[in-house]
């Protein structure tokens, strides 16, 4: 039976009316935009590309109930994100394909275009960027191995700052449940010069201040942001800065312990509680990402890129019989240059990409008993590492045809040197190479397909190098993408099927060596799977998200052939619907719903599984003329849930981490 769109307009209006006080106000139409520019290195060529790439523009975002980074994109078809240690997004995973408790390893986040993940395993400090200085997100699935290098696994996502800025400044105060405080102030710029032309200055610059109890004992949040963007073009030559600051202190409550033995529940008897009452984690990190490029001709440029960034950590682990203090410093550095340039040759109008990258990290670890006793560290690392690497990318159309070839050769240089328990000495040198192509067809009436496949690479980071052995071999994937976008009328809708087998895999194994340890998997992975990220404006004044995903991740061969990776779920669906209610009010509800996945160490598949669960959030902003008051209720449901467990090896116990239970957010602000 057919349903008109008026009516299921109608529906939906009334759910949302019968559901809110308030509601949020965004300024546009709240479409996900058509790929008009690249997430790549080339030209503005995305719509060519050979994978189901996402865009989040501006307004989309603005649309969404979220109030950081983590929480607009685990919006997504194809991506999850896992929450373990605080609100605001703070520490989150982002996962893309199914990579579970690697995943921060095999998802490259970048920051207009340059890599902004980490060398070591901790996830890279997205809350850092305010969602005020975003122009757009785009995503690529199982794509850009040979632009982007190392890590590119499951994907990138590339999040890009505005190109031009408004006159305008804002500021907002923030209270809510947790006895959480905060608020920002921001300010934008744009001049354009006199005498015609296009030379112009734009700039933006924000401080953000978050303070929260958290949502258990000992989990307690000050994060203090600061963000700097400038963008500057004279006739031929451009110029860009981009920096950021993050002060981040946060209290480490460890997971719920359930004991299968004894019945002890703590993660439902007590889920407020903490397992480790005197944990806590503290990053300082300063990241500047200055550079330009230069116009040579009509359709070609030089580009040259710069970052440095310098990351400071401190820890402690409290143990009875082992208490441990730590400090490490990391520091990063990259220079980038490339050329770009659009031709004809052999009837095919060529976006071509040549390019070379350095990236130099450093990292000194220093751990003790105490802060006291730091100065004479019971154990040590050094680790210096090098990778270059040339990259040709090009993407050639021809009337309704696009093709695709892009291949990168990657060089590393590691040297290591540790202290006590695992003390020794190490330096080594690998290659490895990656490729990518694929091809993609403009039918009328909208609709695009495509097809297209890469061999991916993923290097031993930080934490997973120890000196006694040779460095663990490089990690290669090979993946295939095919799919279909269609935009027409009321609808955008994206449609993408993956299939990635992967040798050498980089894991944790609990199993090995008595007390675990990372290893190579001798046996291959498989992850396959199908995303669907759609877009339907049924009506002037509302919008509906349906987002879904279908994967599976599992051990294609050996001892656990047929089981699951830990920590994927297979089911994953995310639906949500903005209605402009009045001129002054929007409501936004939002309902995401998780579903069942492994435990962390149940790679043999002999325990229980954690639990699916459902969760729905509700946002209302008010605005009076320069002023807005935004009210967010989350996890409406109340549900008690988890995003991550690990289990004992025994299999008699094993402890999960809550997510906050039903919580509320109030932001007053304004703009002038």
């Amino acid at each position: 039976m057919h349903t008109h769109p008026l009516k299921v307009a109608a529906a939906v209006k009334l759910a949302l009316a019968t559901a809110c006080l308030y509601a949020p106000v965004t300024q546009a139409d709240n479409t996900l935009a058509p790929v008009e520019v690249t997430g790549s290195r080339t030209a503005s060529v995305a719509r060519e590309l050979p994978t189901g790439t996402l865009i989040l523009d501006r307004d989309t975002i603005e649309a969404m109930p979220a109030n950081n980074l983590a929480d607009v994109l685990d919006t997504l078809g194809g991506v999850q994100v896992r929450r373990n240690f605080g609100i605001n997004g703070a520490r989150a995973t982002i996962d893309m394909q199914g990579f579970g408790a690697n995943a921060t390893s095999n998802t490259l986040v970048l920051l207009n275009g340059r890599r902004y993940s980490n060398v070591d395993l901790s996830g890279p400090d997205i809350a850092s960027i305010p969602l005020a200085a975003i122009e757009r997100i785009e995503v690529l699935p199982g794509a850009g191995a040979a632009l982007y290098g190392n890590g590119v696994v499951g994907g990138a996502v590339n999040i890009v700052t505005r190109e031009r800025y408004r006159n305008q400044a804002g500021v907002e105060v923030t209270g809510g449940s947790f006895s959480t405080t905060g608020g920002g102030l921001w300010a934008t710029g744009h001049h354009q010069d006199e005498g015609g032309g296009d030379n112009h200055t734009s700039a933006a610059a924000s401080v953000q201040a978050l303070h929260s109890d958290g949502y258990r004992e000992n989990n307690d949040l000050q994060q203090r942001n600061a963000f700097a963007d400038l963008r500057t073009r004279r006739d031929d030559l451009t110029f860009y800065l981009t920096a950021t600051g993050e002060r981040q202190n946060l209290d480490l409550p460890g997971g719920r312990t359930v004991n299968l033995a004894t019945g002890e529940n703590l993660f439902e008897d007590d889920p407020d509680g903490a397992n480790t009452p005197y944990d806590w984690a503290d990053q300082d990190t300063i990241t500047v990402m200055p550079g330009m490029n230069v116009r040579i001709g009509d359709h070609s440029r030089l580009h040259l890129d710069f970052s440095g960034r310098r990351k400071e950590q401190s820890y402690y682990f409290f143990d009875p019989g082992f208490p441990t203090y730590g400090e490490t410093d990391v520091d990063s550095y990259s220079v980038n240059p490339r050329f770009t340039s659009q031709f004809q040759a052999a009837g095919l109008t060529h976006n071509t990409t040549v390019g070379w990258d350095l990236y130099d990290y450093r990292l000194e670890n220093r751990s003790a008993a105490g802060k006291g006793d730091i100065g004479d560290p019971t154990s040590t690392k050094d680790l210096d590492q090098r990778q270059t690497a040339w990259y040709f990318h090009d993407v050639m159309t021809l009337d309704r045809w696009s093709f695709t070839l892009g291949a990168r050769r990657l060089n590393v240089d590691t040297e290591t040197e540790t202290t006590g328990f695992s003390a020794g000495q190490g330096e080594d040198s690998q290659d490895a190479e990656m490729y990518e192509g694929g091809v993609r067809y403009h039918f009328d009436g909208g609709l695009d397909v495509f097809a297209g496949a890469q061999r991916s690479v993923r290097i031993v980071n930080a934490d997973e190098i120890t000196p006694d052995d040779e460095l663990l071999e490089p990690q290669t994937g090979e993946q295939y993408t095919l799919g279909a976008s269609w935009q027409k009328g009321i609808q955008t809708s994206t449609l993408t099927a993956w299939q990635g087998r992967f040798d050498n895999e980089i894991v944790f194994n609990p199993y090995a060596g008595g007390f675990g340890s990372n290893v190579n998997l001798e046996d291959r992975t498989l992850r396959r799977g199908v995303s669907l990220n759609s877009r339907w404006r049924l009506d002037r004044d509302l919008t509906l998200v349906l987002n879904g995903t279908l994967q599976r991740a599992e051990f294609d061969e050996g001892e656990w052939e047929g089981n699951d990776v830990p920590l994927v779920s297979r089911q994953l669906f995310y639906a949500q619907a903005n209605w402009q209610a009045l001129p002054w009010l929007e409501l936004s509800l939002a309902h995401r719903y998780v579903g069942k996945r492994r435990f962390d160490n149940d790679q043999p598949n002999d325990f229980q599984q954690i639990d699916s669960y459902r969760m729905t959030d509700l946002e209302a902003t008010a605005r009076y003329q320069n002023a807005y008051l935004r009210i967010g209720a989350y996890n409406l449901e109340d549900e008690l849930a988890a995003d991550y467990g690990v289990k004992a090896t025994n299999n008699l116990s094993y402890n999960a981490y809550p997510l906050p239970e039903r919580h509320y957010r109030v932001s007053l602000g304004m703009e002038f």
